[in-house]
Formats: C-alpha cells, structure tokens, sequence
C-alpha cells in the first residue's frame, strides 16, 4: 500500500470517528419535560418520539406526566426537570417569589380547557357559580386561575368567588369523573369527546374562546438550564416546531399517530384534532409575546397570586425561538 494509500484511509478513518463520536454526543443530550396528565395536547411529543423528530435532533427525551400542574414549577426550582410544561400561571408566580425561572416559548400554548358542567347542577354559566361546587387541582393551580379569570372576566366580584365551594381533584380524568358522578358542579378540563356526549355532562364553552390572549402550557425554564444547555434546549424546540408542523400538514399520519397513545375511536380522535388545530391550542411557530406576558401576570396580580407585574425580560427569553425561526421559516397555515 503506498503512503498516499495509507494516509487516505487514516485520514477516511478519523473522519468516520469524528462523526460517530458527534452523532453519539448529540444522542447522549437527554432532557427530562414535566408535563400535565396524558392528554391529546400531548400529541406534539408523541410524533416527535414516534417520527423521530427529537432523535434527528440528537435528543433523548423523557416525558414525566403530573397531575398536579404545582408540582412540576418546585421540580423545575430544584432542578429535577430541565422544562416543565406545566402552566405559565404557576412559573410567572415562583418568579415573582425570586424563582429564576422564564418561558421561552412554546407550541401548547392555547387554552385547551372546555368548560364542563354537570347536567343537574343549574350551572349555565360561570355567573351561576357562586356556592357551587367547582372543581380544580389545589389552590393557585391553573384550572383555579382559568375559572377565575372566567368570573372576573364577567364582571364577578372577589365576594362571589369566594363563595365558590372549590373542591380539590387531582388531575383532568379525575375533575371530569366528578362532573359525571355529580361529586362536583363545574370545572375546567382537557376537552374529552366521551365526557362531551355522556348524558351527565354538558360543555358549556370552549374556554380559549373567552380568553383568547391566555398562555396555557408554554415551555418553562430555569434560568442555569438555559445558560448551561442552550444548545440542547435549542435543538428542543426546533424538533418540537418540526413535530407540530408536521401535524397539521398530515392529518391522516398524525391520527395513526395517537391511535397509539389514545384509547378513543377514529370518530373521537377527529374530533380531538380539528378541536386541537382550529382552535388554536397548538402553536406552529413557538412564540410567546410581551403582551401575553404581561395579560398574564396581570391575572396573577388580581387572584393574588403575584405582587406586581415585571418587566418582560424578566419573565420571557424568546432569542431561542427566534434563533430556530430564522432557520426554519414561519409557518402559514394554509
């Protein structure tokens, strides 16, 4: 073998170890995401896993499913998880408190709550809750500010909510079965097309629709994650970007997709997605805006679950989602 020979193949050699050893790097980027119960909105991960968006971006993702939307903020605190997309209430009342926490973004954004009664209560709207029983996960927790917000919105007083009869349900499954066995009145939920048509439940609303500027379940950080796994967090949000995008350019595949992940039939999971996707509950694009930003610490503000507004960069770091924005393109929806 001449010496050219032989320092082609070393040099051909190196260069496969160098790429193996990059590709096993990228693959060794895990990240832990705390997220709400196992709900359709979850669909976004699910294709990502499934279709390898998350792999293609050298990511090991664990989804870790809390009922309990409190306890993923005090994980993402003590640094137990790396984003927590649990609700931007919760995160925006832990910084006001010192947490070193922002939202950078996100793609479950929209309110994906409808607004559940049950169908002996007398509850029409949310003025006839009032020493009614309404169910929500604890105090300060997200369905307990949406409904709330949903009171104040209608010109409710701070003594008609505090006549609400509020009763402790750990997790979406667990407030719908309560709605269906009458233990509660009312409450926000997932939207669920069983609990939708049973004969003991009643949607009064879809809750996006009153409160269309509300951020519901953004990805939340820690302010060290994102100095220290910059890199990995923006090859995150670009796969979960390419995951959303690809749901809502092929319907039929994302379908198949949570045929996988959702014990409902082809009618019910439909029904999920045009619900999902018209309503606007997932973001294409990631962004989360000042104005939202600042609406919703303002809700905080008025449940008493922060003291004073703050400024946007103290809350809010958009420069990863716009840095994968400038790669990838905005999406239009056709």
């Amino acid at each position: 073998m001449s010496m050219m020979s032989r320092s082609l193949k070393a040099a051909l050699l190196a260069g496969a170890f160098s790429v193996a050893m990059s590709t096993a790097a990228l693959a060794a980027d895990a990240l832990k995401i705390g997220m709400p119960a196992k709900m359709f909105l979850n669909l976004v991960e699910f294709v990502a896993q499934d279709q390898g968006f998350y792999e293609k971006n050298g990511l090991t993702v664990e989804l870790v499913h809390i009922a309990d939307s409190s306890i993923p903020v005090r994980s993402l605190i003590a640094g137990e998880l790396d984003i927590s997309q649990a609700g931007m209430s919760e995160t925006l009342a832990a910084a006001d408190k010192g947490g070193t926490l922002k939202t950078i973004g996100g793609v479950h954004t929209g309110l994906h709550y409808a607004f559940y009664a049950n169908a002996a209560s007398g509850v029409k709207d949310v003025t006839d809750l009032p020493g009614k029983k309404v169910g929500i996960s604890s105090p300060g927790s997200l369905p307990h500010v949406v409904i709330t917000a949903l009171m104040r919105q209608a010109g409710m007083s701070e003594e008609q909510i505090k006549s609400v009869q509020w009763v402790s349900l750990k997790g979406s499954s667990a407030r719908i079965n309560g709605i269906l066995t009458g233990t509660i009145d009312a409450t926000v939920s997932n939207y669920d097309p069983k609990a939708a048509h049973d004969k003991n439940a009643k949607v009064l609303f879809v809750v996006s629709k009153k409160l269309p500027n509300y951020v519901m379940t953004p990805w939340d950080v820690n302010d060290q994650t994102i100095a220290k796994k910059r890199d990995v967090l923006k090859r995150f949000v670009k796969a979960e970007l390419e995951a959303t995008r690809w749901i809502f350019d092929n319907e039929k595949g994302a379908l198949d997709v949570a045929k996988k992940h959702f014990d409902y039939n082809d009618e019910q999971l439909a029904e999920f997605y045009e619900f999902y996707k018209v309503g606007g509950i997932w973001n294409p694009n990631g962004t989360v805006t000042a104005d939202q930003a600042k609406y919703m610490q303002e809700l905080n503000v008025e449940g008493g679950l922060q003291k004073a507004v703050h400024p946007a960069e103290k809350v809010l770091d958009t420069s990863i989602v716009q840095e994968v924005l400038a790669e990838i393109g905005t999406y239009k929806q056709p």
